[in-house]
């Protein structure tokens, strides 16, 4: 959690909603135990990489095969190694990772609001296998452009 905290700046940022679900995260996932099932792209459900998997497909963009590379700060090199590019500018409907802690943490680009913030929707941003709506700080994370 402190790891998170720090992606936004030592704070929260402004959460605007939390639950059990939304963002559309399908409620096979959302509602089944935090890790006890694998997703289409070989990452455990309720997490923050699952969860931005599910929004780069339902965004209907070209989301790989992850499985084994699951941790959030091995997205962008992972990422790069399917030709899909990254770069330190936010973008909506990109992947954003903070490379806090031993896992990192992804977020899902919901909205660039300038000024240096971002309105992102991620899982897991608690350690809690919650869904989270927040608007950040956009400085200091990297940005996947699937």
């Amino acid at each position: 959690l402190a790891a998170n905290r720090s992606s936004s700046g030592g704070g929260c940022g402004q959460i605007i909603s939390s639950g059990r679900s939304g963002g559309g995260y399908p409620d096979k996932w959302a509602f089944a135990p935090m890790d006890s099932l694998v997703d289409s792209w070989g990452l455990y459900n309720r997490e923050c990489v699952s969860y931005t998997a599910w929004k780069v497909y339902q965004a209907g963009k070209r989301m790989p095969y992850f499985g084994g590379r699951g941790n959030a700060k091995e997205w962008p090199s992972t990422a790069q190694s399917f030709g899909i590019t990254s770069g330190s500018t936010p973008r909506a409907q990109s992947v954003a990772i903070s490379y806090g802690g031993p896992y990192g943490h992804s977020m899902w680009v919901e909205e660039v609001l300038g000024g240096g913030k971002i309105k992102v929707s991620e899982y897991n941003f608690k350690v809690d296998g919650q869904y989270t709506e927040r608007i950040i700080d956009s400085a200091g994370l990297t940005y996947i452009y699937f």
